[in-house]
């Protein structure tokens, strides 16, 4: 039974957590949401459907040719990636089951003492796409800063990017890899962040929510019917009640652990895969590659500095009033570059949206 009592109760330790730990994500959810619905609307009027056969690469295969477009990237990243490999830190994982390829770094005092990389492999050249992600994750988390926490999903979104183009353009068969994972993905992102962006951001602005929310809503923000938004609530708390029973035996243990179990299971990976992606797409037509790959690199030195200010070192203002038709703009000129057969109808009307 819905109880709004206990989903203020959720919001409140969600704030709290998010407070110190992503002031962004509370500072900006409104014009985050802003953006999350209208890169949603134009994702949804592309068809993504894009078949992918298996291949028989083995695992000497993607990690030579993994080596290959790190050399491109940066040739002082190739000792860590062989001793990435002959450390056994890389595994691959040939059942089907688990389908989530990971980087996993365990962390002492802010520094890195234990990383692995997890792939599961598709047999195909995605695998050599996931695997650059994945070690992207793996060269810029030797430290735990919060601005690398932030920005890291963008960093290896954007070299997954390059790494489809480059695979693309050595010859590699269209349909051995999925050159639009990454936009079903962001469609998926933006989607469950549109289900929870109004209830998150009426709480931050109005406080605890009641029957007197929704007016305060529709009198100085937006219209939405009251219906529409009591179902949000609903599913917010439905949602958030379920992470508490599935950790209920370590919130007992550990109660003030609430806000961050809530938070991690819920909300601040996927804002940082819509902010990420956003931010990858634009980076890719309107900044200088040398200039990610040293933000890469240097990531850590920028702690203390905001988001803007960073992402500003590659000429991307978050806050112009463009920057989501140079995102759109970015995603149509990918569609283009990765040869994918795509109605000439569907970038013609992408581009009349904008």
């Amino acid at each position: 039974m819905y109880s709004k009592e206990k989903l203020n109760d959720y919001l409140n330790e969600i704030c709290n957590y998010l407070e110190p730990n992503h002031s962004f994500l509370l500072d900006n959810i409104h014009r985050i949401s802003i953006l999350n619905d209208q890169i949603l609307n134009y994702i949804n009027q592309i068809s993504l459907e894009n078949e992918t056969i298996e291949n028989h690469l083995t695992f000497e295969d993607v990690c030579l040719l993994a080596r290959e477009i790190i050399e491109q990237i940066d040739k002082d990243y190739l000792p860590s990636f062989d001793k990435l490999i002959s450390s056994g830190e890389l595994e691959f994982d040939y059942e089907q089951e688990d389908r989530e390829s990971k980087c996993i770094i365990e962390y002492l005092d802010g520094n890195a003492i234990k990383q692995n990389i997890h792939i599961c492999r598709e047999f195909n050249y995605n695998d050599v796409i996931v695997l650059i992600h994945e070690f992207m994750h793996y060269i810029n988390g030797r430290k735990y800063t919060n601005i690398r926490e932030y920005l890291t999903e963008f960093l290896s979104i954007y070299f997954e990017l390059y790494t489809n183009l480059y695979l693309l353009k050595k010859g590699i068969p269209s349909n051995e890899l999925d050159a639009f994972a990454r936009l079903k993905y962001f469609k998926n992102d933006c989607s469950i962040l549109n289900k929870y962006e109004i209830v998150l951001f009426c709480f931050t602005k109005f406080g605890y929510i009641d029957d007197y929310t929704i007016s305060l809503l529709q009198k100085y923000v937006f219209h939405i019917p009251k219906d529409i938004f009591e179902k949000e609530c609903i599913s917010v708390y439905q949602k958030l009640l379920k992470i508490e029973q599935k950790y209920s035996l370590e919130i007992r243990h550990n109660p003030k652990e609430m806000g961050r179990i809530l938070s991690e299971e819920f909300l601040t990976k996927n804002y940082q895969y819509v902010l990420g992606t956003m931010l990858a797409f634009y980076a890719l037509n309107y900044s200088k590659f040398e200039d990610v790959v040293f933000l890469n690199n240097h990531i850590h030195e920028y702690e203390g500095r905001s988001i803007s200010s960073v992402c500003a070192t590659l000429g991307v203002n978050i806050n112009d009033k463009h920057f989501l038709d140079n995102v759109i703009l970015s995603i149509v000129d990918y569609m283009k570059q990765v040869q994918i057969i795509i109605d000439a109808n569907q970038i013609q009307k992408l581009k009349l949206l904008i």
